[in-house]
């Protein structure tokens, strides 16, 4: 459900004032027509000031509930009759204190049956203890027995077998020479082969310079024989015809440039002619030697596979003499260390049956102590009992928590906002929590991000460092925090915007006269709203209302002292409960005149999620 609000201030009603003395006086005489022409055509007299840059923050108000940071249920852990207890409500304990104490007799009953059965086994395992050491001793016995006889066998083993590995030693030596002299013609073969394959390109190289040499040289014989044929009469017509035209010095100095060029053509075909037959011999030259590093590797292999099989002749006998000078005693020797082991691992295994035995008997007392501590109720935390839930004779059980501790250096304040309000909120935010008039400090700590499913609103809880004795578990307090806010914005009186339609506007002095500007505002309190565009710190802003003040009006201005625009916070509250001026809300929230200016009217309209004003209307 929404509420509208009618805009305050001196100006509406004076501006309704205004328009019913205007109708009633054109419904009289024209001499009253004239006398408001005249008067409308007067100075008027305004106030003004000059806009303020500045920020404008609002607030809000909620409703919280105080918890401790921490609270804890001692609960105790069996049933027993309660022997005493010096703790009350309100008493501060710390950490490990005792709180009471519970009839211990069957515990201490238990425990003690424990430690007899613990004595037992551990007199059990004393015994299997000295009966394995004895068996041990005896399989340690027919143990080194056998190990002195394999030692002297092993002794003239080893001495066969070492005199034919020398043998086998001395052929693998010489296999490995082998291989190092095949792998050097190897090397040898490549250095060879690279060197052959130069030589080829070489020879190629040659060969082809040749042949260019050739056709040079033939094609300066030709240009020789074009300028001087054999006939006589043939030069002359050379000489006569072009490119000479008669010209004899220029024939003969033709003919003398193309038998040089024939001079010079011939020395270089000579010379490629030496260079083609010198490349091909040094090519045949790397190609025997290629063949004669071939046949010695060749010979080399033979001799490598005849040594082989030396070795593998030599490596046969040796085979079968270990064989020979191996007699099959092991499975006797095993049998033997066997019969000795089971001795050992039958004594063993009475050590850990009656190890286990101890074990268990541990576990007994471990238990029963275990047991015997839980009938002693101590305190896990610092903090001061909320309440306490047993007597002396009473029986304590764990159906029921005996005492409630809370720690309370640091109380938490958990509150509920709209959706809206949440995004304005900021985890380290510090706010103000309100007990019965006195003022604590706080800071968010934790910011909501599911909707409560009972109230509806994202829950936020914030921690106050500073508490004292009233800030009471589960009491109610007034959480006060900046919400909406606008920097950087022109701050004027609320009362200076005027709306045309949907459209806000306000009045400024330039020379005497007034100036509408059409402007747009952003959030306001009841007495200043933030202009974002449209004005600027530079214009005389009419804040007075007159009922003649329009466009064009000559007007006579008082400038004010001091500003009336200070960004002073005014709280819009949300829809947790806190009162002012006009209430109603689907939650039952209340707000102030404040809110966003969103287009600019004459009148405001409550959200119903947020709480804050804003401008929609008229």
């Amino acid at each position: 459900m929404k509420k509208r609000y009618i805009k305050s201030g001196h100006g509406n009603v004076a501006l309704l004032l205004a328009v019913a003395c205007v109708s009633v006086m054109l419904a009289g005489c024209g001499d009253t027509a004239v006398e408001e022409e005249e008067t409308l055509s007067e100075v008027i007299p305004v106030e003004a000031q000059m806009p303020e840059a500045g920020t404008l923050t609002l607030k809000n108000e909620f409703v919280g509930t105080v918890s401790p940071e921490e609270s804890v249920y001692v609960i105790p852990m069996v049933t027993a009759e309660v022997l005493g207890t010096d703790i009350s409500v309100g008493d501060t304990v710390t950490a490990g204190q005792v709180l009471c104490k519970l009839d211990t007799k069957a515990a201490e009953l238990q425990l003690a049956s424990a430690q007899a059965q613990y004595n037992s086994a551990t007199a059990g395992v004393q015994a299997a203890e000295v009966g394995y050491e004895i068996a041990q001793a005896q399989y340690d016995s027919a143990v080194a027995q056998i190990d002195m006889q394999n030692e002297q066998t092993q002794r003239q083993k080893d001495l066969t077998m070492y005199q034919m590995q020398m043998q086998i030693d001395g052929i693998s030596d010489g296999i490995e020479d082998i291989n190092e002299q095949i792998y050097q013609l190897e090397e040898d073969r490549e250095d060879a082969k690279d060197q052959r394959d130069d030589l080829k390109k070489a020879r190629d190289r040659a060969n082809s310079g040749l042949k260019q040499a050739s056709q040079a040289y033939a094609a300066a014989q030709a240009a020789v024989t074009a300028l001087e044929p054999g006939d006589y009469q043939e030069q002359q017509a050379i000489i006569a015809g072009p490119p000479f035209n008669g010209d004899v010095s220029a024939y003969e100095y033709a003919l003398k440039q193309a038998k040089e060029q024939l001079a010079a053509a011939k020395a270089a075909y000579e010379g490629a002619q030496a260079a083609a037959s010198q490349t091909s011999a040094a090519y045949e030259q790397a190609k025997a030697g290629i063949e004669a590093i071939d046949d010695g590797k060749e010979k080399l292999e033979d001799s490598l596979s005849d040594t082989y099989k030396t070795k593998e002749q030599t490596e046969t006998v040796k085979n079968l003499t270990e064989a020979q000078l191996n007699v099959n005693t092991q499975p006797v020797q095993d049998i033997s260390k066997r019969t000795a082991a089971l001795g050992v691992d039958s004594a063993a295994a009475q050590v850990n049956s009656a190890k286990v035995g101890a074990a268990g008997a541990q576990v007994g007392i471990d238990s029963a102590e275990y047991q015997l501590d839980m009938y002693t109720l101590t305190a896990p935390i610092d903090g001061v009992i909320e309440a306490v839930n047993v007597k002396e004779h009473d029986f304590a059980s764990p159906q029921n928590p005996a005492f409630v501790i809370s720690n309370k250096n640091t109380m938490t304040v958990t509150f509920g906002v709209s959706e809206g309000i949440r995004g304005t909120l900021r985890i380290g935010q510090k706010i103000q929590v309100d007990r019965n008039g006195k003022l604590y400090d706080a800071v968010i700590t934790e910011i909501g991000s599911m909707v409560d499913q009972t109230t509806g609103l994202f829950v936020i809880k914030s921690c106050v460092n500073t508490p004292d004795a009233s800030l009471l578990t589960g009491s109610s307090v007034k959480v006060t925090a900046e919400t909406y806010s606008q920097a950087d914005a022109l701050l004027i009186p609320y009362d200076a915007v005027y709306y045309d339609d949907s459209q806000p506007y306000v009045y400024v002095a330039e020379n005497g006269i007034a100036k509408r500007k059409d402007v747009e505002t952003g959030i306001f309190d009841m007495d200043t709203i933030t202009v974002l565009s449209g004005l600027s710190t530079e214009n005389t802003l009419i804040t007075s209302w007159s009922a003649n003040l329009r466009e064009g009006a000559e007007v006579s201005v008082q400038m004010k002292t001091g500003s009336e625009t200070g960004g002073t916070d005014t709280a819009a509250d949300d829809v947790t409960g806190s009162t002012d001026t006009v209430t109603d809300d689907a939650t039952g929230s209340t707000d102030t005149m404040a809110g966003i200016a969103a287009g600019g009217t004459e009148t405001s309209t409550e959200s119903e999620t947020d709480g804050a004003m804003t401008a929609n209307g008229e």
